[in-house]
């Protein structure tokens, strides 16, 4: 047994000729095109309920958010600011998105309905934060950056109870909830390098899962908590998407060729 008898989809990023737009592939490399566009579409992310697609792309000049209508293949563009908007997650129920942007001069979160409308800005002050997802706890996990270091953080779609959840050393970032509200899957950096660890919100102990020469980074736990799907590369080439056990074992690479990022399970298939 390999552990992946259970076929998971992901959908990831995949760069050809300069071209960016996004991919659907099983853990034994059966790739479907979602999009073909130009531009560049990235970071895609799966509703609750299986039928749209949340994702950013540079269809209308630099990064905006937009929504994919899966049954219709349908494109809507639901932010249009002239600064960078990126990193979109929805909320447990599928009603709300939320994403980064710059629009106020600084990396901030915030919140709308899933057409775009009733937009709020939920983090303040001067710190950088980015890297947001949506926990099942009605938290949104996100990294802040605080005396240099990008800390864990989290926060309600209100912009209330705003916690700071880790304080020591070396940067954590794209935090992400487990299923089970027992731990937070991030990607940090020690010894000068980008590797995947897990925090224990019951003991407040961290384990890292990957040891690698090359850059481990934005990791997504699938929808049974018992797999995560990360990218592995120098950001220059030989990025690729990989797959391992929830305790760090059975890593298994999934893209062979060109440059892919950005992944994140899809629960039920598209």
């Amino acid at each position: 047994m390999n552990g992946y008898a259970q076929t998971y989809e992901i959908l990831f990023t995949k760069q050809i000729n300069n071209s960016d737009n996004l991919f659907l592939i099983d853990t034994q490399g059966k790739i479907k095109p979602i999009t073909n566009h130009p531009r560049k579409d990235s970071s895609p992310m799966i509703s609750p309920d299986g039928n749209y697609i949340v994702f950013t792309s540079e269809r209308v000049g630099w990064w905006k958010i937009w929504l994919m209508d899966i049954k219709k293949n349908s494109f809507t563009q639901l932010t249009n600011e002239s600064a960078a908007e990126y990193n979109p997650s929805w909320s447990p129920d599928g009603k709300l998105i939320t994403f980064v942007s710059g629009r106020g001069g600084n990396s901030d979160l915030y919140v709308m309905k899933k057409n775009g409308k009733d937009l709020k800005k939920i983090t303040k002050g001067k710190r950088t934060n980015t890297m947001s997802s949506w926990g099942n706890d009605g938290f949104i996990y996100y990294s802040t950056k605080i005396n240099g270091v990008y800390q864990i953080a989290k926060i309600l779609p209100d912009g209330s109870n705003n916690q700071i959840i880790t304080r020591d050393k070396g940067d954590k970032y794209a935090p992400q909830l487990s299923n089970n509200q027992k731990q937070i899957l991030y990607y940090g950096e020690k010894d000068n390098n980008l590797d995947i660890y897990i925090l224990n919100l019951e003991n407040n102990t961290t384990k890292r899962l990957t040891s690698h020469p090359l850059m481990d980074i934005r990791p997504k736990w699938s929808s049974d908590d018992k797999k995560i799907v990360f990218e592995r590369g120098n950001k220059k080439n030989n990025q690729h998407i990989y797959i391992m056990d929830s305790d760090g074992k059975n890593i298994k690479k999934i893209t062979s060729k060109n440059y892919n990022y950005t992944p994140s399970f899809v629960p039920n298939g598209i």
